[in-house]
């Protein structure tokens, strides 16, 4: 499976990577993740099953937003520090939202959601 972690954050999608290869790893799961610091060099990278959208605020929204609409399939989690953007993820079909701080146990909990016990 293809994941992409999107934030403008370098620790914080160096910290997602991690913690999503190893949840790969304890559930034997093959992934290549992938970080983007810019929407620009996601839409360049090609699609996605898996993409952690976390931007912020509402280019993070705006981002997730243009995704769905290219990308039906693609499981989106949407990351962001503002509750609010919850009920907008839920419209655009997220399969979860993390709010910031992300712990490792938001990032099981997303995974499991948006993985469903397979890989996709």
């Amino acid at each position: 499976m293809r994941v992409a972690v999107c934030s403008a954050g370098t620790a914080e999608a160096d910290q997602l990577r991690h913690w999503i290869e190893q949840y790969c790893a304890l559930y034997h799961l093959s992934a290549a993740v992938s970080c983007f610091s810019r929407p620009e060099e996601f839409h360049r990278a090609g699609p996605f099953d898996l993409v952690f959208a976390g931007y912020g605020g509402s280019a993070g929204f705006l981002f997730a937003r243009a995704l769905r609409e290219r990308d039906r399939r693609c499981r989106i989690v949407l990351v962001d520090d503002t509750p609010e953007y919850a009920v907008h993820g839920i419209r655009l079909q997220c399969s979860d939202f993390l709010l910031r701080p992300v712990t490792f146990s938001g990032l099981v909990r997303s995974m499991k959601l948006a993985v469903g016990g397979g890989a996709l």
